[in-house]
């Protein structure tokens, strides 16, 4: 069993930190340049589109309806290694996948309630670096994945989502597009759609994974 621990709005999140201030308010943070937009918390991304212009958000900055930071690398490093820290606690096995998002070995847990314990890493990491994460929980880093975005966009779910505990998997995966599937890229995801393949339950089950070999496409098992 894998855990996928996604920081929810990294960058944007991390400068919340440290102005508690802007809890609730919309945050972007831009590009090295301050040329765009490349993060947003999520009352933001009611506001502005990603890879938006600084000059296309002036007046929402002017109105005080939208707070911009330039972006802070060292910031964002520093935080990513406190929550990598804090995951260390929860499993021996921990793969920093990016430096918003972690995997977490769970071979061994079989006799622990794993949504529980997804709300665990959850509580502790928010409490102990100020960072809010979504958890997923699968047999592969595959449907892991997907289980934190689903966990991600669903409120009920408070965060967290074990796909070994879900009666119905293919109900999580419904709104979930091919070319969200890890590994799945803008050239391969449009080859999908021409073959009619647009969300993962396209995919005839048991659930399958994409790989490319050469110039076919294969459906392999997650």
């Amino acid at each position: 069993m894998f855990a996928l621990v996604d920081c929810n709005s990294f960058f944007a999140s991390c400068e919340k930190v440290f102005r508690p201030d802007l809890e609730g308010q919309p945050v972007a943070v831009l590009s090295n340049n301050d040329g765009c937009v490349v993060a947003r918390s999520p009352e933001a991304k009611r506001l502005v589109k990603m890879q938006a212009t600084l000059f296309s958000i002036k007046d929402l900055v002017a109105r005080g309806e939208l707070h911009v930071f330039s972006s802070n690398p060292v910031l964002y490093k520093d935080m990513s290694r406190r929550v990598i820290q804090t995951l260390q606690h929860f499993s021996p096995e921990v793969e920093q996948y990016s430096i918003d998002e972690a995997f977490l070995g769970l071979q061994g847990f079989v006799n622990r309630d794993l949504t529980d314990y997804g709300q665990q890493i959850r509580t502790t990491v928010q409490q102990w670096t100020g960072i809010p994460v979504s958890v997923g929980i699968a047999k592969t880093k595959t449907l892991a994945k997907l289980a934190a975005q689903v966990a991600k966009r669903n409120p009920n779910m408070k965060g967290v989502l074990d796909f070994e505990t879900v009666e119905d998997i293919d109900a999580g995966l419904a709104a979930i597009d091919i070319g969200e599937v890890w590994g799945v890229g803008k050239n391969l995801r449009a080859k999908l759609y021409a073959l009619g393949i647009k969300q993962v339950l396209d995919v005839n089950a048991p659930l399958m994974t994409l790989c490319v070999h050469q110039r076919s496409i294969h459906l392999i098992p997650f």
